[in-house]
C-alpha cells in the first residue's frame, strides 16, 4: 500500500474572477483560498433525469 499525500495545486485566477471569489470569501469569514476550497469540495448537482416511459 502507498501513501498518497496530496498534492499542491496552484490555480491562477483573472482580476474579474478574484472579485468574484471574493464575495463568498467574505459572506463565509474567510480568504480565496478557503473559498476556492469551498467550490471545488461542493458537489455538483445532479441533473434532472427525464423518464421515457
Amino acid at each position: 500500500m502507498t501513501d498518497e499525500t496530496p498534492g499542491v495545486h496552484t490555480i491562477v485566477v483573472t482580476d474579474d474572477m478574484y472579485d468574484v471569489l471574493q464575495r463568498p470569501a467574505n459572506s463565509r469569514d474567510t480568504d480565496i483560498n478557503g473559498a476556492l476550497r469551498y467550490l471545488i469540495e461542493v458537489p455538483t448537482p445532479q441533473t434532472a433525469t427525464e423518464d421515457d416511459d
